[in-house]
């Protein structure tokens, strides 16, 4: 008897998954790359209809729909280990800056991401756990 993987679905990559897939330009996919997941495509209303999700390689540069904003099948993404907490700091780094540089195509569309690297830079810089007034004093230096 033959077992069939089960297709992935957009459910399977929420926000901030990082991944690899390979970009789309002028109708030709370019070689695989990491990238992190920004949503579902049509933006959070869609969470459960979706067949695709949005896509920021953020090695392209800050997100732009169609340069390094795109909407890309589940199957042609695969989720890695990493996460934004554990991924290295200068990569880290360079998505914070590039994120608040960008666009993206719905007005809601980069919220969860944006709320996962504020959560992910708490936990690197040891304030998620500090309780809301020691994180004030901390910012007093």
């Amino acid at each position: 008897m033959l077992a069939t993987a089960q297709k992935p679905t957009v459910q399977d990559f929420p926000a901030a998954t990082l991944v690899i897939g390979g970009p789309w330009f002028r109708s030709r996919q370019l070689d695989t790359r990491p990238a992190v997941v920004v949503g579902p495509f049509g933006g959070p209303q869609f969470a459960d209809k979706a067949t695709m999700a949005v896509v920021w390689f953020f090695t392209l540069g800050a997100p732009q729909p169609g340069d390094s904003l795109q909407a890309m099948f589940p199957h042609e993404l695969t989720p890695l280990d990493d996460t934004l907490t554990t991924m290295h700091q200068d990569t880290f780094r360079d998505i914070v800056r590039s994120l608040r540089r960008g666009r993206f195509a719905y007005d809601d569309d980069g919220d969860a991401l944006r709320a996962a690297v504020r959560q992910a830079w708490r936990e690197r810089t040891g304030l998620a756990d500090a309780v809301p007034a020691a994180r004030h004093t901390l910012h007093r230096s």
